[in-house]
């Protein structure tokens, strides 16, 4: 029975809402105390998910061009997210000037973007691989430029 379809959308979720709120910032919201931890645990267990969701997805090997370049986008996602997590993790347990340099915003905002940007290629790349590259007309620039056409 093949778990990467079952998984990866509990991951995809997670993160693709950890970045929206992190890319928009109202400041009464944000002055929150519990704000933080929101956002640390929706980093945390997206990572955690997208991790279990890599381990379960196919491996293919020669893998065709459009699953190569799914899994390259999905290493991107994994790592960029990853940093976000441990930054969380780090400054949630042991608050140091290290962690805490992570959380500013010209920092975490690109950090939240680039992560953003790579969990919609991947899951458009995903997509493409079950419904076919004409599925979404919207990936279709995205598509072309990767040459998975």
């Amino acid at each position: 029975m093949d778990l990467h379809p079952i998984i990866v959308h509990f991951p995809v979720a997670l993160l693709t809402l950890y970045a929206v709120l992190e890319l928009v910032r109202f400041r009464k919201v944000m002055e929150q105390p519990y704000w933080f931890y929101i956002k640390g645990a929706l980093a945390i267990f997206g990572s955690l998910g997208s991790l279990a969701a890599y381990a379960t997805g196919p491996d293919a090997h020669p893998a065709p061009r459009i699953l190569q370049m799914h899994s390259n986008f999905a290493t991107a996602t994994l790592l960029v997210f990853a940093v976000i997590a441990f930054s969380y993790l780090f400054q949630w347990f042991k608050p140091n000037r290290y962690s805490a340099f992570v959380h500013r915003s010209y920092i975490i905002i690109p950090l939240a973007l680039i992560g953003l940007v790579c969990v919609t290629i991947t899951g458009g790349l995903g997509g493409a691989m079950v419904y076919g590259t004409h599925f979404d007309p919207f990936m279709a620039p995205i598509f072309k430029l990767l040459g998975v056409y």
